[in-house]
């Protein structure tokens, strides 16, 4: 007979002020002196690996059941305690429903790409952060060191309490013991950047207070949308001066300001992508003024934001001004909407639909056009029109068609404009269709992965096996599990040849010269504190964060690629032509 040794996963935890979900899961680990991560990860979510990504973890759901609902619902943990609580004001309420539906299952391969953080150039890595004062004051009064939630937000970079330079950690970072709990401690934190002037101290702490104002304002997902912000934007260069009666931009004038901001923000690597030069700041005001297509990254605008309003409260009560003003100006989906204690309208308008009145006759009631009728009840979660409670034939005929062509459920949601639930249900009672929607999946995921791992390989030629899955970790694991004998035989070849290089605007050779040197004093570095030990690759790019984007593109950076062959390849038994075959 069996036993259950932690039936109920005792003792318990509470939370402690501001802690994040990682936070009390490593602590957790920690109580019950588990020598192995992967025990802990198992009794709180049921899988070795599961929950143990520090900002946007997966496994909620099973988290919930096995604690019994004492940490909170799955919805509420992924919300309120991990970083999506940053990105929900910057994302429509429909992505911000798919990340909590992703977080509450087990697998979140793909959230960060939805949200569009891999393709920005801001860093997604989210590096753990931690003030030492508080870790002072937090061993004092509550027991525990712990990560603060606030400290965590892309752009904070001081302590909103202590003042002072947060301090980031060197593991859970760049891949580094990634499946792993870790509470701050003295071993692993190290300062975020070498030094940085009293004003530009000052800069960094406004844009952190702002970020943290702007995070916790009390308004509904999406309020920061990049239509909302853009169009206070240019009020506010209007308000300058710097739009002239023709509608033009001052560009030069506008990006010379923008340029002295942007500079004082750079110290921390996050904050690199910011201009550093006139031309790159001409290129970003124009930026922030069009019309972009897909998303950017929250920073942009937060930057923007403090750049032109200085503070959240101006920002605020011009956003407010502008509802109030112009209530419909918006179209579906876009319209920021009002906190309901501020909005007598709004509220009035939700009342009226949940008491069963169609769009039109709450838009004549209320006296606001049907269009932001429907935007406003889409934000609050009320469908019109465009989600029917009846499945019709012929939209089940449709959708059935798409899942069997492996369409993803939240496109096929959207699509169909129907629930998620929906379409699981369709899935699950149309016979044999969730299995053939699974093979068709598995078949499209083995095709996008042989093509991009054959696309790295050939724009790659002169790299080895090693420094490619560095560039695709996710194409290489899938492959590795799913499809084997293939990857054998799609080895990559080493080439001595640098072949020919396109021309770029991007200064190579001097970028090659600088990162080579830090590469050489990061291995020199680490080869004295190991005592001569080997060196791992990621290792190296742990030591130097800026390394590891900059692997995709070591075709033209041959001084850094030798550079790397010869930190990693110094090892018993290994030469350093070898490398590149391992």
């Amino acid at each position: 007979m069996s036993v259950d040794l932690f039936p109920r996963l005792a003792p318990l935890l509470p939370w402690l002020p501001g802690e994040t979900l990682f936070s009390l899961c490593s602590r957790h680990h920690r109580l019950w002196g588990h020598i192995l991560s992967s025990r802990s990860a198992e009794l709180l979510f049921g899988g070795p690996r599961l929950g143990t990504q520090h900002d946007l973890p997966g496994g909620l759901d099973q988290l919930v059941r096995r604690t019994a609902g004492d940490f909170g619902t799955a919805e509420g943990l992924a919300r309120e305690r991990t970083l999506l609580q940053f990105y929900r004001p910057f994302l429509a309420p429909l992505d911000v429903d798919h990340a909590v539906w992703t977080m509450g299952g087990n697998n979140v391969t793909h959230l960060k790409f939805r949200m569009g953080l891999l393709t920005s150039r801001f860093r997604a890595n989210h590096p753990l952060k931690a003030c030492r004062s508080c870790m002072y004051d937090d061993l004092t009064e509550h027991g525990w060191v712990y990560w603060h939630l606030g400290h965590q937000y892309p752009g904070v970079w001081m302590c909103p309490l202590h003042h002072v330079p947060l301090v980031i950690s060197t593991v859970k970072s760049n891949s580094v013991e990634r499946f792993h709990w870790h509470l701050p401690s003295e071993t692993n934190l190290t300062p975020a950047w070498d030094s940085s002037s009293d004003a530009e101290l000052i800069q960094l702490s406004a844009l952190g207070e702002l970020v943290s104002a702007l995070v916790g304002y009390p308004a509904a997902d999406g309020w920061l949308s990049l239509d909302a912000v853009q169009f206070l934007v240019r009020r506010q260069l209007e308000a300058r001066g710097w739009i002239t009666t023709n509608g033009n931009v001052r560009v030069t004038v506008a990006a010379n300001d923008y340029l002295n901001h942007a500079l004082a923000l750079r110290a921390p690597l996050e904050l690199a992508a910011l201009p550093r030069t006139l031309t790159e700041a001409k290129l970003e005001v124009a930026r922030l003024l069009r019309p972009i297509r897909s998303g950017t990254h929250p920073l942009r605008l937060l930057v923007a934001i403090h750049w032109l309003f200085g503070n959240a409260k101006s920002f605020i009560d011009a956003h407010l001004e502008s509802l109030r003003c112009a209530p419909a100006m918006s179209s579906e989906g876009d319209t920021p909407e009002l906190p309901k204690s501020q909005d007598d309208r709004h509220s009035r308008l939700l009342q009226l639909l949940r008491e069963g009145k169609s769009a039109s006759a709450a838009a004549a009631d209320v006296g606001i056009d049907v269009t932001t009728v429907i935007a406003w009840a889409a934000k609050a979660g009320l469908g019109i029109a465009r989600r029917p409670k009846i499945l019709k034939p012929e939209l089940r005929s449709s959708l059935v068609l798409d899942l069997r062509n492996g369409l993803d459920k939240i496109d096929a949601a959207g699509r169909h404009g129907i629930s998620i639930e929906t379409v699981t249900r369709v899935l699950q009672t149309e016979i044999g269709l969730h299995a053939k929607w699974k093979e068709v999946r598995a078949d499209k995921a083995r095709r996008t992965s042989r093509e991009l791992w054959l696309a790295l390989q050939a724009k790659h030629p002169i790299i080895g096996i090693k420094l490619l899955r560095a560039m695709a970790p996710a194409a290489f694991s899938w492959l590795y599990r799913n499809d084997r004998p293939w990857l054998r035989e799609h080895s990559p070849i080493v080439n001595v040849g640098l072949g020919n290089v396109r021309a770029s605007s991007v200064q190579w050779d001097q970028r090659d010269i600088e990162l080579s040197a830090a590469v050489q004093r990061v291995t020199l570095k680490l080869s004295q504190e190991r005592g001569g030990r080997p060196l791992q690759l990621w290792m190296v790019y742990q030591a130097l964060p800026e390394l590891k984007p900059k692997l995709r593109a070591l075709d033209r950076l041959p001084l850094t690629r030798r550079s790397l062959e010869i930190a990693v390849a110094r090892r018993k038994g290994l030469g350093e032509r070898d490398l590149l075959d391992q």
